[in-house]
């Protein structure tokens, strides 16, 4: 019998965590615990953080890994949050809900499958890599639509009022998934802190803040996202 590569399984172990994670936040969302249906949203972002950092630490990267990390990330960002607005804010009652959430499920598809065109294209040219996303990332595309359902958690309705603006801020969302906009890329540019207290200070402010006050922690985390994918160099 062949043993069993850890390093190798280890990766796509969390790779399937997060498609569980996915799976449950569909789940809780059928149930209207939308709270929950966006933690676990959120808890597939950080095992899709991990599996490619482990993958790449541990040197291996796998086709089967890379395929496994599309599908995930289609239902956990496509999927999930996508039926989780519809049911949440538009109530199974909007037209234009309902069209502006499909689109973004078929943009975040297609915003997957131009990913992996282009990585198959990277792995056989001889340029530098580029530093930068091309559009926004799905799963940060997950997040974005996800911020008016935020604001009713922290008391603020307007959402629930004004359907068709929401309706066409998801629409946007979903274009800039598949745009040539370059975004930042914290993975493939070096971090901008240097000194590891400094870096360790950083990550206990935000992990704090997420624990303490998640909405309003998810909501500057966007906002200062969108403002450092203006300059992506």
């Amino acid at each position: 019998m062949k043993k069993i590569d850890f390093k190798v399984l280890l990766p796509n172990v969390i790779t399937l965590s997060g498609l569980s994670f996915g799976l449950s936040s569909i789940r809780f969302a059928l149930e209207s615990d939308f709270n929950l249906a966006i933690v676990c949203i959120l808890l597939a972002g950080v095992c899709d953080v991990l599996d490619g950092m482990l993958a790449r630490h541990l040197q291996s990267e796998s086709d089967l890994g890379a395929q496994l990390d599309s599908l995930s990330d289609f239902l956990s960002f496509g999927i999930a949050p996508g039926l989780l607005v519809y049911m949440s804010i538009f109530n199974q009652e909007s037209s234009i809900g309902a069209f502006a959430c499909l689109a973004f499920i078929i943009f975040s598809c297609l915003r997957l499958a131009l990913y992996n065109v282009r990585l198959e294209a990277s792995k056989s040219s001889d340029g530098a890599p580029e530093h930068f996303f091309t559009g926004i990332p799905t799963p940060v595309g997950a997040v974005l639509i996800l911020l008016p359902l935020t604001h009713s958690f922290m008391g603020y309705n307007w959402a629930y009022e004004n359907l068709s603006f929401v309706a066409g801020y998801i629409i946007l969302i979903s274009a800039l998934l598949v745009s040539r906009i370059p975004t930042f890329s914290i993975k493939r540019k070096q971090f901008f802190v240097q000194s590891r207290l400094a870096f360790l200070v950083l990550f206990s402010v935000i992990a704090l803040s997420i624990i303490n006050f998640l909405w309003v922690t998810m909501n500057i985390l966007a906002v200062i996202y969108l403002l450092q994918s203006h300059s992506p160099s």
